[in-house]
């Protein structure tokens, strides 16, 4: 009897440090950046956005360009020994000067909107996470880079095929473990105004 007590009693001990140590072990999870960023709504329409941007762009570009162009054509019909072509060509050198000065400054800004955009749109993926975390009491999110390759291997080199598979950090995450699409909509309902759900 005593035996079969004390068998008992070390049962109990063990059941309880088990489940002492499923408490205390670690959650983790998934989340893969590049998947949110190209499905929540907001990087959506700011692509849509920059879309329409570039449009105007290279439809002004191309206006600036032509009357460049135009300057220059109206120039070498002169004498270049005439009073008008000297007049001309530095009407055609101020205008050629002011486009590429435009289409610099013009470039420059539409870079800098996009890297900030870019920015900003990160660092909310990482505070959703970090709040869809908080509600499922997951501890640890790894940023999953599963490194795609394109179909046809002969599109990219040697060098950069090996970087791109060794630079892959999961090699297989079951779908319960992935909150990705959690934090699109965490994302989306935020964006949208209304108090993002619980799950």
């Amino acid at each position: 009897i005593l035996h079969r007590t004390t068998l008992f009693a070390s049962l109990i001990v063990c059941m309880a440090s088990v489940q002492a140590f499923a408490q205390d072990a670690a959650r983790v999870a998934v989340c893969n950046p590049a998947r949110v960023f190209s499905e929540m709504q907001e990087s959506k329409d700011l692509q849509q956005k920059m879309d329409n941007d570039v449009k105007t762009f290279k439809q002004e570009n191309t206006t600036r360009q032509n009357h460049v162009k135009d300057l220059q054509s109206a120039r070498d019909l002169l004498k270049p020994d005439s009073a008008q072509y000297q007049q001309a060509d530095k009407s055609f050198m101020q205008a050629a000067i002011e486009y590429d000065t435009w289409n610099k400054l013009s470039q420059a800004q539409l870079q800098g909107q996009l890297k900030q955009q870019m920015k900003e749109l990160y660092d909310k993926i990482v505070s959703a996470t970090q709040a869809v975390a908080q509600q499922k009491n997951i501890d640890l999110v790894v940023a999953e880079q599963p490194g795609d390759l394109p179909d046809n291997l002969g599109q990219i080199p040697v060098d950069q095929l090996k970087a791109t598979l060794l630079s892959r950090n999961t090699l297989y995450v079951a779908p319960k473990m992935d909150i990705s699409k959690d934090v699109v909509a965490y994302l989306d309902a935020k964006y949208k105004g209304a108090p993002p759900a619980a799950s």
